[in-house]
């Protein structure tokens, strides 16, 4: 979580562009009715999936000193789900869950010690962290989980350590919950973090790996009745893209990391940012061609995964991720609509380039997180606006049963961010992202105001739109709202009405096929046709 991809130069420089282009001038769009060639392969229905830090995840999880589930949680996980079909897979892991140790004596269900950056230094968990955490009433049905196992040890007891863990999280997730085992979390920064020597090396991790995964195969999972032949392993989990040239999926699988065949899934992490003093939100984050910058780094990987018979069933995810690395003191970029329209984007270019999921990450303290699960500092639970943002991608993705696909539409404008969305292969809905960034406190002047000419042809007749706003603009940390809905704690995480916002529109489609829509600055429009 401390990987930084730094967009300088000219990546940074074209949101100063902007002001050249007059954003009231038309846009148009004409996205093809049938899917085209260069659309995504099928997109996940879980694609938009989550990330916890194992030191926060009870917060999620359970409440009231983990007597009862956390109904907040469970309800916002479970919108996700009703707009995908499928709930969001949760990731348990991170550094803290490469640093944590079992006691079967504890009686308490975790213990922590403080660390920097919302990261402890040490956990240890006991039997009853596990029997609460995973209580089936905590989750929407059909949740499952990949949960991280620790491998930064090297000790006498390391191993038996790990193995303990993995037999615990087996027991408490079950059989039909369970999707992978990671061992490991972030070995590139093993030398940063003074654990290895400095030779330590991405063929020292995959020995290392290798004798972990196997001990957890023949130990824990064989005799539970998963099969060897069988792929029960997340792999790699590196700190970031192009962080290391030496740390890649191709040094990794050089080094021979699925020589038992037991991947099914290589994660990198990715955390495109910093705290540098360069770094603001409009430029920064509400920033289309930042994005696809640094997203499209993921294209050599999976082309790699292709590439060969024997590692094209692997699927290639980004198993952690957000918008910073930085925790903590970042809430003036993090928990804001700009961030939210960040997710947005983010979420459907990952999705567009055959990223198989995203794990969001997320930490009960974290800027970036998409709800405050608990009352923290005299702070009540909240709903942040980075949810908005999943609840936007999640409704533009939809749940469709068939297959889903995705492909960038040409806005011809560097503020502008278009997407279409096809439902067996006929064109479903129009995504529409409007990056110029605008504050009522700061900007003088109304908001303004893109007019989007979208060319559906003379068949449709009338098309759906919902808004993702905020009256204050980009820095909005509260009055969000998705199609005049919004979500908070005190209906308990279900979606209510906001007075005097107007909510969905029906637009008529033209004699001449053309839908006339209209986003403003900081704004998201979804078109359903």
């Amino acid at each position: 979580m401390y990987f930084i991809f730094a967009l300088l130069g000219e990546t940074l420089l074209l949101p100063l562009l902007v002001a050249a282009h007059d954003p009231t001038n038309t846009v148009h769009l004409s996205p093809s009715r049938h899917a085209p060639p260069d659309a995504s392969n099928a997109v996940a229905k879980d694609f938009i999936s989550l990330s916890i830090a194992i030191h926060w995840f009870q917060d999620y999880t359970r409440q009231e000193q983990g007597l009862h589930p956390n109904t907040f949680s469970r309800n916002l996980l479970q919108s996700l789900a009703d707009s995908t079909s499928l709930p969001p897979q949760i990731r348990i892991g991170g550094t803290s869950a490469d640093r944590t140790t079992y006691v079967p004596s504890q009686e308490e269900p975790i213990l922590t010690v403080s660390g920097d950056n919302g990261i402890p230094l040490n956990v240890t968990l006991g039997p009853k962290w596990f029997h609460q955490c995973f209580d089936h009433s905590n989750f929407p049905r059909g949740m499952k989980f990949t949960f991280d196992l620790p491998l930064v040890r090297n000790d006498s007891l390391a191993l038996n350590n790990t193995l303990t863990g993995a037999g615990w999280a087996l027991e408490a997730i079950g059989k039909d919950r369970f999707v992978a085992f990671e061992i490991g979390n972030e070995e590139d920064l093993y030398t940063s973090q003074g654990v290895v020597p400095s030779s330590w090396s991405v063929k020292d991790y995959v020995e290392r790996w290798k004798t972990f995964s196997r001990a957890v195969q023949e130990k824990i999972l064989s005799p539970a009745g998963f099969e060897a032949r069988k792929k029960w392993f997340q792999g790699l989990v590196f700190a970031g893209l192009g962080n290391n040239p030496a740390w890649t999926t191709k040094t990794a699988f050089d080094a021979g990391v699925d020589e038992d065949g037991f991947l099914s899934s290589v994660s990198l992490h990715n955390y495109p940012v910093g705290s540098a003093p360069w770094v603001s939100l409009g430029r920064t984050f509400m920033n289309h061609a930042a994005i696809v910058a640094n997203l499209s780094q993921v294209n050599d990987d999976i082309a790699l995964l292709q590439s060969s018979k024997s590692t094209r069933d692997i699927d290639f995810i980004l198993g952690e991720t957000n918008i910073d690395f930085v925790n903590l003191n970042m809430n003036q970029f993090e928990g804001v609509l700009g961030s939210a329209l960040w997710t947005i984007d983010y979420i459907l270019y990952g999705a567009f380039l055959n990223i198989k999921r995203m794990n969001l990450h997320q930490g009960t303290t974290f800027g970036y997180a998409a709800w405050q699960p608990v009352p923290v500092n005299g702070i009540q639970p909240q709903v942040r606006a980075p949810f908005y943002g999943l609840k936007f991608a999640a409704e533009a993705l939809g749940g469709h049963q068939e297959p889903t696909q995705i492909v960038p539409l040409d806005a011809g404008q560097s503020h502008l961010s278009a997407y279409a969305i096809y439902e067996s292969s006929r064109l479903a809905r129009v995504a529409i992202i409007n990056f110029l960034e605008w504050n009522a406190t700061r900007i003088d002047g109304p908001r303004p105001i893109s007019e989007i000419e979208i060319n559906l042809g003379r068949s449709t007749r009338v098309v759906r739109t919902r808004t993702l706003t905020a009256p204050a603009g980009a820095s909005a940390d509260n009055d969000i709202t998705f199609g005049g809905v919004m979500w908070n704690f005190t209906t308990r995480g279900l979606p209510v009405r906001a007075p005097n916002v107007e909510g969905e529109r029906t637009v008529s489609v033209g004699r001449d096929g053309i839908a006339k829509v209209h986003v403003g600055a900081s704004e998201a429009l979804l078109v359903s046709i």
